[in-house]
């Protein structure tokens, strides 16, 4: 196993003069979801974040701190907030610390305001939304090494730009030499190491038996591997079975591998939590050792959270636009897509379909005798009787008042009486309204037509469903609680 063990912002023990400690970032903004993605980009880039999401709780911490010498080296600062704007706030900041390196957050960059703030040096820089996460990553990092820079540049190296140093061996030992073993770069190893460690990107090569034979920095961080974990890390440890990476990896050792796959999904820390991802995968030809595979991972998991909260908001709108708030079955809007769906697939292929409308009998007189709330949970209990007794495919639907609609898709109509006579029996059963309301009693009648109608008859949307109030009107004049079908073969109605 090889393994990089130099870090960017390395921890050392007290007293170590070597210590680096990560860089103090400050991030102020009232907007809880985005003030969290961006102290999660910073903290996977290496730095110490606080987040506050008022202002004076912000400044309130840094009083605190103050007798600790514990100060922040850049302060992140929304524009818009409720207790004080951000050019306020980065006023009171600098009066405190007056080497703070200031970072505007603006959807109003253009403002006249703003522009002079930056101009005159009150503001050192402006990020307008909607920004990238790297380019504000690249800013924050800009201004760190802006302040740390010396004031004279260090003379150019002659040659390679990473100098060597001697190891044990009296070998070239490039950084660390981890690569070395692997790559044949004439002598640029270290060059491009020190690329790879100063990725945010998780970057590790896995051989054919799916060992991890490398990781960066980044991988180290993103995974939270140990350094206990060196020897023994393969594939499974954080490579999910319903992760693509977990079913494509063989056919990289195939007789024809792909030349790069891309992909997304979840991966695992060495704690067990799930983040998601976007990866890519390549073969990659490792020196004399044969091939392996070369594996980039970025963690997007902040950004997928807030889009599958979208989601999810966006299918609950969904389903109350289609839904009956009484009854939670379908609407009539939902229902007419659905029946012209339908009725197209009976024009071309003349598939067979029933439908079936049904109308609570005496309804009103429910709602007086016992009043609007048992009227209620007539219409709902109705609705979860026929749904009991129907198929995924069919769709139940509140038509208006106290009528209901069912559509059975690839239904004819000997099959869709069956139907309609099990959903008759059902809903007219006593013992279950009993319970609901003693003396309670609940009967319905049916109007039902099959389609298609004869050879050669033509037929429209707006003629099917005028027949079938027809149909349901017959069967309340003759007296209610009974089924009336229209059989366009025999051209009439007939009580079933």
């Amino acid at each position: 196993m090889i393994k990089a063990n130099d870090r960017l912002y390395a921890d050392h023990g007290p007293g170590d003069p070597e210590a680096k400690p990560r860089p103090q970032i400050m991030v102020v903004d009232d907007d809880p979801v985005i003030g969290c993605v961006l102290a999660g980009a910073l903290n996977r880039a290496g730095f110490e974040v606080e987040i506050f999401h008022h202002a004076l709780h912000a400044l309130d911490s840094l009083d605190s701190h103050k007798a600790d010498g514990h100060k922040p080296e850049v302060a992140v600062v929304d524009w818009v907030m409720p207790d004080m704007d951000g050019l306020s706030l980065i006023d009171r900041l600098k009066a405190r610390i007056p080497d703070l390196t200031t970072i505007l957050i603006t959807s109003h960059g253009e403002h006249e305001v703003v522009e002079q703030a930056h101009r005159n040096g009150r503001v050192d820089m402006v990020l307008d939304k909607p920004f990238n996460l790297s380019d504000f990553l690249n800013t924050v990092s800009s201004s760190i090494r802006n302040k740390a820079a010396a004031p004279e540049p260090a003379p150019e190296p002659a040659s390679d730009p990473l100098p060597e140093r001697t190891g044990s061996a009296g070998r070239p030992e490039h950084v660390r030499g981890t690569l070395a073993g692997w790559l044949v770069l004439d002598g640029r190893e270290a060059y491009f190491e020190h690329i790879l460690e100063s990725l945010i990107d998780a970057v590790m090569m896995l051989d054919r038996k799916g060992r991890v034979i490398y990781y960066n920095n980044g991988a180290q961080r993103m995974f939270c591997f140990r350094d206990q974990d060196e020897v023994s890390l393969s594939l499974p440890d954080f490579c999910p079975p319903d992760n693509a990476l977990a079913s494509m990896f063989a056919h990289f050792f195939g007789p024809h591998p792909p030349v790069q796959e891309q992909s997304e999904g979840y991966f695992i820390k060495a704690g067990g939590t799930r983040f998601y991802t976007i990866f890519s995968a390549s073969l990659f030809q490792a020196g004399s050792h044969g091939s392996a595979v070369l594996l980039v991972v970025k963690d997007i998991n902040a950004s997928h959270l807030i889009f599958e909260q979208a989601t999810a908001e966006t299918r609950k709108l969904e389903k109350l636009a289609l839904t009956d708030p009484l009854t939670g079955i379908y609407n009539r809007r939902h229902f007419d897509q659905r029946l012209a769906e339908e009725f197209r697939r009976v024009e071309r292929y003349r598939s067979p379909l029933t439908l079936v409308m049904i109308d609570f009998d005496h309804f009103k007189k429910i709602n007086d005798r016992f009043g609007h709330l048992v009227g209620d949970q007539v219409l709902r209990q109705g609705a979860e009787v026929f749904g009991l007794a129907l198929r995924d495919v069919d769709t139940l639907s509140r038509w208006g008042g106290e009528e209901y609609m069912v559509l059975l898709p690839e239904t004819n109509g000997e099959m869709g009486l069956g139907v309609v006579q099990r959903l008759h029996r059902l809903i007219c059963e006593p013992e279950q309204w009993e319970k609901l309301a003693p003396g309670l009693r609940v009967t319905v009648s049916i109007g039902m037509i099959s389609l298609p109608w004869a050879e050669g008859r033509s037929l429209s949307l707006t003629e099917v469903l005028d027949t079938m109030d027809r149909a349901l009107y017959r069967a309340k004049k003759n007296g209610r609680n009974r089924i009336i079908r229209y059989q366009d073969e025999q051209g009439g109605f007939d009580e079933v």
